[in-house]
């Protein structure tokens, strides 16, 4: 495969999908479901519509989203303490476990990718997919 920049992003891509078939198999979530768990606060109620917009996702996509969740034990739902004509969700503890897990793993490749490359070159990895991403989105 040529190294062009295309090519190479989609390199990153493939690795990218791979990476995420482990997080199902490993947590049985979703992309989507990653997202909502990752979006939501740990202890903090969050209404389905603030779930939505974390998770950048339209209402009813999001309401599938948290349902799944709700079903698979990561969160609870239950009436709002603002506003009891709204639902609000939040982090079960199995939700609390699978995402400090999560976190550790992210930590621990963000520590692998830095101790492979000087400051310098951190930097500029850092400032290309800044670029990469403002020109995609």
């Amino acid at each position: 495969m040529s190294d062009n920049i295309l090519n190479l992003i989609v390199r990153l891509k493939l690795n990218k999908t791979l990476d995420q078939e482990h997080l199902r198999m490993i947590c049985n979530l979703s992309v989507a479901e990653y997202r909502g768990l990752m979006a939501q606060k740990n202890g903090e109620e969050m209404t389905c519509r603030e779930m939505a917009k974390a998770m950048d996702l339209s209402s009813s996509r999001s309401s599938r989203v948290i349902d799944n969740l709700v079903r698979k034990g990561y969160f609870i739902r239950k009436a709002s303490s603002h506003d009891r004509r709204s639902v609000a969700v939040t982090l079960s503890n199995k939700g609390r476990e699978v995402k400090k897990k999560i976190i550790q793993n992210r930590e621990h490749l963000e520590e692998d990718i830095i101790d492979n490359f000087s400051n310098d070159e951190i930097d500029m990895i850092r400032r290309s997919l800044k670029m990469l991403l403002d020109y995609f989105i």
